[in-house]
Formats: C-alpha cells, structure tokens, sequence
C-alpha cells in the first residue's frame, strides 16, 4: 500500500521499495519502536505515557539518542550493510539534533515509526533523508542474541 502522504514529505520514497506495516497510532515513536517498545512515547517530558532513562542527557540531542541505545546494549557500526548476527539503527539528524531512527530487520529491510503515524518497512535509508529527518549520521549495532526483540 502507498502512502501519498508520507511520498510529498519523504519524496525518497517515490523511487525506493516501500510498505506501510500499521496504522496510524500516536501512543508511540520512533525511538520507542526501534527499542521494541510499542506502548511508550519515548521523550524526556514529565508527560504521561512518556518514557526517558532516568539520567540520560535530553532526547533533544545526538548524545542522548546514542547513549539510550548503548544502555539497550548498542555500539557504533561502521556502515548499514547488513550483518546477520546483529540488530543495526540508524539515526537521522539535521545537523545535531536527532530526528529520526530506522531498525534494520533480520530480513535486511529497514523499518521506522513515522511520526505519531504509520510503521513502515523501506529498502533503503536514504528514502527517508531530506528536509524533515536530516540524513544518517551514525550507525549501531548490537548482537541478536543480546536484544530483547518485541517487534520484528
């Protein structure tokens, strides 16, 4: 199913393989889904429903992004290739400031929340960089025997 929507903000998504995984659903975020948390927003807001690990720097910030994902059991990676025995995130910024987070799947697609809206499965990385979520800046890695894999 395409997304017209989703194709005027991410115009990558035009030429690249794409799949829209569920419908709409606000309770969740990119960073909660790439963690496998579909039931938290993940932000350092004292809101309900919201998550952040206690002590983390903000969620407005790459360092923070990093060091979630490293408490989850994360290391940088060198590229997004696929690598069968890890788990790999991509994180987008506009310049230092996180935007976006995709999950490679076992199956080497990569799947992202986006927004408040719509799961999606796309085939590349670069189909998501442009005005809204910046572009890839880093790369990590964690084993698949370590993570504790909600969603897949």
């Amino acid at each position: 199913m395409r997304a017209p929507e989703l194709e005027a903000e991410f115009p990558g998504l035009l030429s690249a393989a794409y799949e829209v995984t569920s419908p709409h659903d606000p309770k969740y975020n990119c960073i909660a889904y790439a963690a496998g948390d579909v039931n938290h927003f993940w932000y350092d807001a004292n809101v309900r429903g919201y998550y952040w690990p206690p002590g983390e720097p903000s969620a407005d910030t790459l360092e923070g992004w990093v060091r979630v994902f490293a408490i989850h059991g994360y290391r940088e990676a060198d590229d997004d290739s696929l690598e069968p025995s890890y788990e790999k995130i991509a994180i987008y910024a506009g310049g230092q400031v996180p935007e976006h987070v995709a999950r490679q799947k076992a199956s080497g697609l990569w799947t992202s929340k986006m927004g408040k809206g719509r799961d999606i499965d796309h085939a590349t990385l670069i189909a998501l960089e442009g005005d809204s979520y910046g572009i890839v800046v880093k790369i990590m890695k964690r084993s698949r025997k370590d993570g504790k894999r909600v969603l897949e």
